[in-house]
């Protein structure tokens, strides 16, 4: 079986002046763990249209003749990348939100294609990522898959770029996209860009804010930490065929990546080098001065994260047009060329160390006569010091102490002819580069050490408030993969151990169909069914006695018995007058017990002492499967069966219990977490719209169903909250029997992971 071997994600209008590890952890991490580049070139005209044309088909706006999103045939015979793939028998798919989208794709391109058209709406990205999650999750998986996500640019275009909305839609869709490559192997070659920038609401001018974009993947075939110095929109295409395995088009005009690529470091290391040769003004070069208020800031105990913001708060001089005596504008140049690779405490200061220096001119005459001639000649290239409304503004920046401090480093590394070593501040730049950003409040909360967790229980010592406020001084890694973490807090000092993260427990649910055949266990294998009911919801157990009440030892065994209105073990035969059907010699469609309690029971076991003669087979169907394939083949019906709660009633002469929920749950995260379907026990009446979708969804639930016909001493087990099961009619003279009894779920999730970890 094939599996996915290459991805490309579009996330529309991502302006990458914006991209932080802080507000985009999914995208950076992608990056880092390959390659990326955040100052590649869109086409012109960076209409979305025109540019997925290039980015799909490998050729200029000149050659497909697409001038805006007006939904014109493209002149250019450059087959897309799907179109290529298809053409060297490769299965692919698609995921867009946009017909105009759609119709850059040719017709057979897509062995699997989703398209919505429903205005443009942002919820659709996760629409479609859920599409695609069931996709990849199916045998044979596609080998190329494309994906088109939406939000950022209509946060773009409704309250501007860089406004709050839009930079939450960037934190938003970048949850999206970490949901998406969640369902990817690590051996997933994965290629993410986006289509333009923007600035004010628009993106039709060519001003760098829009022209500007992005290329990051990961790929085995990337060494992780790397760069690209340039990408164009047209190299896009060609990369992610030779991701695939594939030559490119021979009409394609831009150029495969891969093998241009070069350590994030060494580039960082040689704009360092490169600043020797200049000295704008000061009478040490820049290479000296970086190092020397890098050293500055180590001497006076800044944090590890400081240091680095001191050794490279210059490079912008180097990234642009610098004149006489450099950069005005250089702090936001390298703000903005470092922003995407290091965390917001590095970067931050190295935005505002300019703002800082005109706040310390304007609030401190001492401070202004103590400038060197090249700081005071940039100061009014710079706009001069701030007025008080200025100066307010930069003191509400939430880094601003840290900035201010990096200027004084600043003016004291400017010492003629003294040049540190650069070791120490390269070696602690690499770390800083592989780490990525620390959380102080996540370090000071996964603290392991016995003032934070008790040893005798392993319980939490530590409260809320202990975790707020605190910074990252340093950092280091022992050879065990300990993390420890030297954290401030005023005059308040913290040294975190972290030990490395436990392995994952493996109990995530696997789905099954209609062809999904359980294994019959014994009583020896009481570790497998559990593992079977926590991963499955479905498990067999053979060979148990057919003494009534063994039930009851077979559910201690893994759990511990819920005692219910029909007592803590229930008898399953026929009744003169049962007061429920489940009691009578009918046949019982699909559904999950006790819907109408809260909670409600979450395993049931049904053991056979004497099975019917004919009739009485058993028929059980995966909820979580079932609900997958509504979301993606009736997306309107999944919602309605998400989003309206339903109340289940159960009425006796004994009980009235009741219990409001939707029959399908999800987590906050959209994962599906629960089912409850009862038809018998529905309290509600039902409207056209919820029958319709209660209809397709018990279509798809029998569709997946298997039957097994219990023999006697075989004990069936389900996930109440997601294995439906149903019987077959009987014959009510043929004495059937079963027993049945149930427990908790977190006792066997508990067993299944103890005997995971042996």
């Amino acid at each position: 079986m094939r599996g996915v071997t290459t991805v490309l994600i579009s996330l529309d209008g991502v302006a990458p002046r914006f991209i932080t590890p802080e507000r985009m952890p999914h995208l950076t991490g992608l990056a880092r763990a390959g390659a990326g580049c955040f100052t590649a070139t869109t086409v012109d005209p960076p209409w979305t249209r025109p540019a997925h044309a290039s980015m799909l088909r490998g050729v200029g706006p000149g050659t497909h003749g697409l001038v805006d999103n007006s939904v014109v045939p493209l002149e250019t015979s450059a087959p897309s990348i799907l179109q290529w793939a298809r053409d060297h028998d490769r299965v692919t798919a698609m995921a867009v939100n946009w017909h105009a989208m759609d119709t850059l794709v040719e017709a057979r391109a897509a062995t699997h294609r989703f398209v919505i058209d429903g205005g443009y709406d942002p919820a659709e990205d996760d629409r479609m990522v859920d599409h695609l999650l069931q996709l990849v999750g199916t045998a044979p998986a596609p080998d190329l898959v494309f994906a088109y996500l939406a939000r950022p640019d209509l946060a773009g275009h409704d309250h501007g770029w860089g406004s709050p909305p839009y930079l939450e839609a960037l934190a938003l869709v970048d949850a999206t996209l970490g949901r998406l490559l969640a369902g990817f192997d690590d051996d997933t070659s994965i290629l993410v860009t986006t289509d333009h920038g923007g600035v004010g609401t628009d993106h039709g001018s060519t001003a760098p804010e829009v022209m500007t974009t992005f290329v990051a993947a990961r790929s085995p075939m990337i060494p992780a930490g790397s760069c690209w110095s340039d990408a164009s929109m047209l190299d896009v295409a060609p990369t992610v065929a030779a991701l695939a395995g594939l030559d490119p088009a021979p009409a394609w005009e831009g150029r495969s990546l891969l093998g241009t690529e070069r350590p994030f470091l060494d580039v960082l290391v040689d704009l360092l080098a490169e600043a020797d040769a200049v000295t704008y003004g000061e009478r040490c070069s820049m290479r000296a001065h970086q190092l020397q208020t890098a050293a500055a800031a180590h001497s006076a105990g800044a944090d590890d994260d400081l240091v680095v913001a001191a050794l490279l708060h210059d490079v912008g001089h180097l990234l642009g047009e610098a004149g006489e005596w450099g950069l005005p504008d250089h702090a936001e140049v390298a703000a903005r060329w470092l922003g995407p690779w290091l965390p917001e405490p590095v970067v931050a200061p190295i935005r505002l160390h300019v703002a800082a220096k005109r706040h310390l001119v304007a609030v401190d005459p001492a401070y202004a006569a103590e400038l060197s001639e090249a700081s005071t000649i940039t100061l009014a290239q710079q706009g001069g010091p701030f007025d008080e409304a200025g100066s307010a503004a930069f003191l509400a920046e939430p880094h601003a102490e840290r900035a201010m401090a990096l200027r004084r480093f600043d003016d004291l590394g400017k010492a003629p002819d003294a040049m540190p070593d650069d070791a120490a501040v390269t070696s602690l730049l690499a770390r800083v580069l592989a780490d990525g950003p620390i959380d102080p409040a996540w370090a000071r909360h996964a603290c392991r050490c016995a003032d934070c967790v008790d040893a005798g229980s392993g319980q939490r010592l530590t409260e809320p408030p202990d975790l707020v406020g605190w910074t990252v001084r340093a950092s280091t890694v022992e050879p065990d993969g300990t993390l420890l973490v030297e954290l401030t807090r005023g005059d308040e000092t913290h040294d975190a151990v972290i030990p490395p993260a436990a392995p994952h427990a493996g109990l995530d649910p696997v789905t099954w169909d209609g062809a999904h055949r359980p294994l019959a266990r014994d009583a020896s294998e009481l570790d497998a069914v559990a593992d079977d009911l926590a991963r499955l919801g479905l498990a067999v157990l053979a060979g148990a006695p057919t003494e009534p009440g063994t039930v009851l030892d077979i559910a201690a065994s893994l759990g511990f018995v819920r005692e219910t209105n029909y007592g803590e073990v229930f008898d399953v035969r026929t009744e003169p007058e049962p007061i429920n059907l489940a009691y009578s010699a009918r046949g019982l469609g699909l559904h999950t017990d006790n819907p109408y309690r809260d909670p409600s029971p979450t395993v049931q076991l049904l053991h056979c002492l004497r099975p019917a003669r004919t009739g009485g087979a058993s028929r059980v169907s995966d909820g979580f499967a079932a609900a997958a394939r509504l979301r993606t083949d009736a997306p309107e019906a999944f919602e309605l069966l998400t989003s309206t709660p339903v109340t289940f009633r159960f009425r006796s002469a004994e009980v009235d219990l009741c219990a409001t929920r939707p029959m399908i749950d999800l987590d906050p995260d959209g994962r599906v977490v629960s089912v409850a379907v009862n038809p018998r026990s529905l309290a509600d009446d039902l409207d056209t719209a919820m029958v319709a979708a209660l209809a397709r969804f018990t279509e798809l639930l029998d569709a997946g169903a298997i039957e097994h016909l219990l023999a006697a001493g075989e004990v069936l087990l389900v996930d109440n909250r997601r294995v439906l099961h149903a019987r077959t009619e009987f014959d009510p003279s043929d004495g059937r029997h079963l027993q049945g009894c149930y427990i908790d779920i977190d006792a066997v999730e508990s067993r299944a992971r103890l005997a995971g970890a042996r």
